[in-house]
């Protein structure tokens, strides 16, 4: 399945088949969980996540929608699977709370309580956006504030460690294989292999090193890099950890007249795809170095994920 959330339908783009229309998608996220006797998802393999209009949070199967629960507020920005059985929810004014599998929602106070919060700012907004967030499969959760640094919990929220500060001002992170997390910044992309510990940094091969967008599959990372916020030179470029990154041409243009954002990219098993927010899907199946337009119809693509 290649999911693909715009700001007015959520599809599989590999099936054409429409899961809704008439929605806004916040946010999707990959993975699956189990619940107990209260659960309220139908099977216990479910793989898809999917916030709508920043309220609802629903599950996908293959052709139904499962309903969760309704938040109090359409303020969810973010979403990740936690495999201990919970999704981890980022919202507005950089808070996090967690649902269950049966629908129970809960507040985590320990983020609202972190060293250092009330210096936190956002220059596109009032308050500080959570638009990222990742879990590793050993369930170490990342939170990506704008702008307020990258947070770590080794303990599924019960505490948490400042890893990058807020200087960096990062856009999204993801986690690879391992202990491997990886983040696009706006000073660049930016990874670590021993799950936030120590940090490498690099705009090497970029033409301009402003970052919004990382996917990783294996050791191949995957970066979208601009001249800054209101560019009108938005490009993809790939790399292996470690050596200089490439723009990735075989059929993609060579460069967008807008930021490729958060979300837009997404790679497994040697596929790659990227969203644009003039309704653009490009895909490639061999480690980006060829490209096919898959979609030209769509409103703007704000989120995309392989399942």
């Amino acid at each position: 399945m290649l999911v693909v959330g715009t700001t007015s339908h959520l599809e599989d783009l590999d099936r054409s088949y429409t899961y809704a229309d008439d929605v806004s998608v916040t946010a999707l996220a990959a993975g699956s969980f189990s619940g107990g006797a209260g659960s309220l998802l139908p099977t216990a393999e479910l793989q898809v996540w999917s916030v709508l209009d920043g309220e609802r949070i629903v599950a996908l199967e293959r052709f139904d929608v499962t309903p969760l629960v309704r938040l109090p507020a359409a303020t969810a920005q973010s979403l990740a699977v936690s495999p201990a059985g919970s999704l981890v929810v980022g919202l507005e004014g950089g808070h996090l709370l967690t649902v269950s599998a049966e629908g129970e929602v809960k507040q985590l106070g320990s983020f609202d309580t972190v060293a250092g919060r009330d210096q936190w700012h956002n220059p596109a907004g009032e308050s500080p956006d959570l638009r990222s967030i990742a879990v590793s499969a050993a369930d170490v959760w990342f939170a990506g504030v704008h702008v307020g640094g990258l947070w770590r919990s080794r303990d599924r929220g019960e505490s948490w460690q400042g890893v990058i500060a807020p200087e960096a001002d990062v856009h999204e992170v993801v986690t690879g294989e391992g202990e491997c997390v990886a983040v696009a910044a706006a000073v660049g992309f930016g990874w670590s292999e021993d799950g936030g510990d120590s940090w490498q940094w690099t705009t090497d091969g970029l033409r301009a090193g402003y970052s919004r967008a990382v996917a990783l599959d294996g050791d191949a990372a995957f970066v979208t890099a601009s001249t800054g916020p209101d560019t009108a030179d938005g490009r993809l470029y790939r790399c292996r950890l470690g050596d200089a990154f490439e723009p990735c041409s075989g059929g993609l243009p060579e460069s967008f007249p807008f930021n490729l954002d958060s979300g837009s990219v997404t790679a497994s098993d040697g596929r790659v795809a990227l969203g644009t927010r003039n309704g653009l899907v490009f895909r490639s199946g061999d480690k980006g170095s060829t490209w096919t337009l898959a979609a030209d119809r769509m409103h703007h693509v704000t989120v995309l994920r392989f399942a």
